[in-house]
């Protein structure tokens, strides 16, 4: 997993963390289990439909844009996908 993907998964168990998710909370309302998420935390490999599980799971959704949209971009670079 490149270190983008890697910044979403991180992002995204930041965010569970902050809405109070434990990562047992976080896998009981996702197809992911406990394990998975611990993999997923440590490991470089992540599909999008994992990413786009954890992203439900949590209220998110990941966007796929145009390169050319205004300052979403920008957003993404940053890491800045979920919202």
């Amino acid at each position: 997993m490149n270190d983008y993907l890697h910044d979403l998964v991180i992002e995204a168990l930041e965010t569970a963390r902050e809405q109070g998710l434990t990562q047992k909370g976080l896998a009981s309302i996702s197809s992911l289990d406990e394990v998975s998420l611990s993999r997923l935390k440590k490991a470089n490999d992540a599909k999008f439909s994992t990413l786009a599980e954890l992203g439900r799971s949590i209220g998110k959704k990941l966007v796929w844009v145009d390169d050319n949209a205004s300052g979403l971009p920008e957003l993404v670079r940053k890491g800045n996908v979920f919202w």
